[in-house]
């Protein structure tokens, strides 16, 4: 069975669920610990998610910033004793491409699906603004 935790400062990791649950409609896969929000311990709840995985399980630890308490919280437990794969700096990208892929996530399969989620990362930037006389003759050729 695929599990993977999002752990996260903040709602951050809720919102993954949610939107993973619009895009997907399937949020199951998914535990959302969202970190220093109240004044339950979110190392309890990684820790059993951590338990609870089983050697025939794919397992992936989402955090969200490299150095942060969150991901140094995660680190320290050493989740891959379980054969769990921790991935830090997280794009939703990434999450949502562990959770359709139907190739076995493996430490070379998650490179891969990083190389690929953070090519995703772009600005923006237009190259021709708009004027008011283009915006004229895209309204006239829609419409003719």
């Amino acid at each position: 069975m695929k599990k993977i935790l999002v752990a996260s400062h903040g709602h951050l990791a809720s919102g993954v669920k949610s939107v993973a649950k619009i895009l997907l409609h399937d949020d199951s896969a998914i535990t959302a610990v969202d970190c220093y929000v109240d004044e339950s311990d979110p190392g309890e709840k990684i820790r059993a998610f951590i338990d609870g995985v089983e050697p025939q399980d794919e397992a992936l630890i989402f955090t969200d910033l490299l150095g942060g308490s969150v991901c140094n919280m995660v680190t320290a437990m050493r989740p891959e004793q379980n054969g769990i794969i921790h991935v830090t700096g997280f794009n939703l990208a990434v999450i949502l491409e562990c959770l359709i892929s139907t190739d076995r996530i493996t430490p070379e399969a998650i490179d891969s699906i990083i190389g690929t989620a953070s090519t995703l990362m772009k600005r923006i930037e237009l190259s021709d603004a708009p004027t008011e006389e283009s915006d004229a003759e895209e309204e006239d050729g829609f419409f003719m």
